[in-house]
C-alpha cells in the first residue's frame, strides 16, 4: 500500500478539484505576492544604493586619519596629495574598478543681493565619472560640468539655485577660507543646477571642477579625500580591506555604509516593514491552507474510515494527506513564482518614476528578484503547505472507522 500512496494522493488531488484549486490558489496569491512585495524592495533598496554610490559619495572614500571626526570645523585641513602614484596604489587594489579626488569645504555663496552658506564639491572632471558614473544624470536644468569647463564655471543644487531665483548664465561669487584662515572668493558662472533624492544637498550643495576649488581654497595638487568605485558591491567590504591594508595607518577608509549612515539606516527600516508584510501574507496562506484541509478531512470521513476498515494503517493515511498538500503546495508555489516573475518583469522593463516624500530629484524604480529568493519561496510555500497539513493529517489519521462509516 505504501507504494500506492503518491498515486493515490495524486488521484485524490484530481478527484477533490474544489478544495484543490481553494488551496492552490491561495497559495498562488501569496507566493505571487511576497514575491512581488520582495521585487519592490529590493528594488527600492538598489535604486537608494545606486543614487548614493553611483551618484555621490562612490563606494569607498579614503581621508587623511582622523578627517572623519573633525570634519565639521574644517574639512580642508586634513588634506591628501593628489597625484597619479597614489591614484595608481589605489586603482591596483582588487575589486577597485575607478578612483577620483575631490575636495569637500564650505563658504558663502551670493547672487549679489543675497548669500547663503554651502557645501562646496570640487570634482576631478576627468576621473569623476570612473568612481561615479552616474553623476552625469543628476542635472536637472542646464548641462553638466564638462572636462573642458576650464576654472569659470559651477552648478547649484535646484533649490538653492531657485531660492536665488538663478538659471543657467547667471553669473554668482563664492567665497571660502583657506585651512591657514586665508579668505578668497570667485565670481563664476552658473552653468547648471543639480537635482538630489536628499533635500540637503539640493538646497547647499555648490558643484564646481577641481581645479576651481583648489584655487578658492588654496589646495593646489591637494584633495580632501578620494572616491573609489569597486567592480561589485558584493566586494565591497572586501575592497576596503584591501585598502586599508595598502594605504597603512595614515589614511582612514570608509565605505559608503559608514558615510551614509541615514540611508544605511534607511534601507535597513524599510527592509523590515515589507519583510514583515511578506510575514503577514505568509500566515494567511499558511491559516488558508489549514482551513481547506480541515474541510478535506471532514468531507472524506467515510473515505477516510473505509480505508482504515480495509487495513490502511493511521500513518499511511497521514502520510497521503501530507502528500496531497505536498503535491499542491509545489504547483502553487511553481505557479506563484512564475506569476509573481512576470509581474516584477513587467514593472522592472517598464520602470516605475518614483520620488521620496519632500524630495526635489526623481529615479526610476525596477523591481527585481533573485534567482535564489524565487527558489526559496518556492520551497517555503511546499513546506508552509505540508506544516499547515500535519494537524488536519494527524486528525484523519485518529478517526474511529466505526464511527467514520457511520457518519
Amino acid at each position: 500500500m505504501s507504494s500506492r500512496l503518491p498515486a493515490l494522493a495524486l488521484r485524490n488531488v484530481g478527484r477533490n478539484r474544489r478544495r484543490s484549486i481553494i488551496t492552490g490558489v491561495t497559495i498562488v496569491f501569496g507566493v505571487a505576492m511576497v514575491l512581488l512585495v520582495r521585487g519592490f524592495t529590493g528594488g527600492m533598496s538598489k535604486m537608494m544604493v545606486d543614487d548614493v554610490v553611483q551618484g555621490r559619495s562612490g563606494a569607498i572614500q579614503v581621508h587623511r586619519t582622523g578627517y572623519i571626526e573633525n570634519v565639521d570645523s574644517v574639512p580642508t585641513r586634513l588634506n591628501l596629495p593628489y597625484d597619479d602614484a597614489l591614484r595608481a596604489k589605489m586603482a591596483a587594489v582588487p575589486h577597485v574598478a575607478g578612483v577620483t579626488g575631490r575636495i569637500t569645504f564650505n563658504g558663502l555663496v551670493s547672487n549679489g543681493s543675497q548669500q547663503t552658506m554651502f557645501i562646496g564639491r570640487g570634482l576631478d572632471l576627468a576621473h569623476e565619472l570612473e568612481a561615479c558614473p552616474k553623476a552625469r544624470t543628476l542635472v536637472s536644468k542646464g548641462e553638466p560640468l564638462e572636462t573642458s569647463d576650464g576654472t569659470g564655471v559651477t552648478l547649484l543644487g535646484v533649490e538653492l539655485g531657485e531660492s536665488f531665483h538663478l538659471a543657467p548664465g547667471a553669473m554668482v561669487t563664492l567665497q571660502s577660507t583657506s585651512p591657514g584662515g586665508r579668505s578668497n572668493a570667485l565670481d563664476l558662472k552658473l552653468k547648471g543646477l543639480t537635482t538630489s533624492s536628499f533635500p540637503f544637498e539640493n538646497k547647499r550643495v555648490v558643484t564646481l571642477p577641481l581645479g576651481t576649488a583648489q584655487q578658492l581654497v588654496g589646495l593646489e595638487g591637494r584633495v580632501t579625500e578620494y572616491v573609489i568605485a569597486v567592480d561589485d558591491l558584493a566586494h565591497l567590504d572586501e575592497a576596503a580591506d584591501a585598502l586599508r591594508v595598502t594605504l597603512g595607518p595614515d589614511y582612514e577608509v570608509h565605505t559608503w555604509r559608514e558615510l551614509q549612515p541615514f540611508v544605511r539606516d534607511l534601507i535597513t527600516r524599510q527592509n523590515f516593514v515589507l519583510g514583515a508584510i511578506a510575514f503577514v501574507l505568509f500566515i494567511i496562506v499558511l491559516t488558508g491552507i489549514i482551513n481547506t484541509m480541515l474541510m478535506s478531512v471532514f468531507e472524506r470521513v467515510r473515505e477516510i474510515g473505509t480505508l482504515l476498515a480495509v487495513g490502511v494503517r493511521r500513518a499511511q493515511v497521514m502520510q497521503m494527506f501530507l502528500i496531497e498538500a505536498a503535491v499542491i503546495g509545489a504547483a502553487g508555489g511553481l505557479l506563484g513564482a512564475l506569476l509573481g516573475k512576470l509581474v516584477v518583469f513587467g514593472f522592472a522593463v517598464k520602470g516605475i518614476a518614483f520620488q521620496l516624500s519632500g524630495v526635489s530629484g526623481s529615479n526610476v524604480l525596477r523591481p527585481f528578484v533573485t534567482p535564489g529568493f524565487t527558489l526559496g519561496a518556492v520551497l517555503v510555500a511546499l513546506l508552509g503547505a505540508v506544516g499547515a497539513a500535519l494537524w488536519p493529517a494527524f486528525r484523519a489519521s485518529r478517526l474511529n472507522p466505526v464511527e467514520a462509516l457511520r457518519s
